[in-house]
């Protein structure tokens, strides 16, 4: 076994339930289902964030079930490292608050919502 130190530990990383809108959200709500289509949460972070110059201080991953099932939303775990933090967990509608999950994972993670941090 060998410790390695990537670059998102210094910030954190964020886990989107996969489980939520890959199984729940179109098993129990096929309308919300059919607005968010094909729509990733987690690749559109990812992408925002690479985007922005966050790349590869904030991870973005793929989770299992985090066991907060809330009918046509997504459970979301913003999860600080290095300096620390608390970590956040919330639910969110994918399409209609992905901004609004984009501004708080760079104010918990990364500093302004408006700088790129590639370092």
């Amino acid at each position: 076994m060998q410790d390695v130190q990537p670059k998102w530990l210094e910030s954190g990383a964020v886990l989107v339930c996969e489980k939520c809108y890959k199984q729940r959200i179109p098993d129990e709500t096929p309308d919300v289902a059919k607005r968010i289509g094909d729509f990733d949460l987690r690749d559109w972070l990812k992408k925002r964030l690479k985007e922005a110059g966050y790349g590869k201080r904030i991870r973005a991953i793929n989770t299992g079930c985090l066991d907060i099932c809330a009918k046509g939303l997504v459970t979301v775990s913003i999860v600080p490292q290095g300096a620390g933090g608390a970590t956040q967990t919330f639910v969110l509608d994918p399409i209609e608050e992905r901004e609004a999950l984009y501004a708080r994972v760079i104010l918990a993670l990364g500093g302004s919502p408006h700088e790129g941090a590639e370092k």
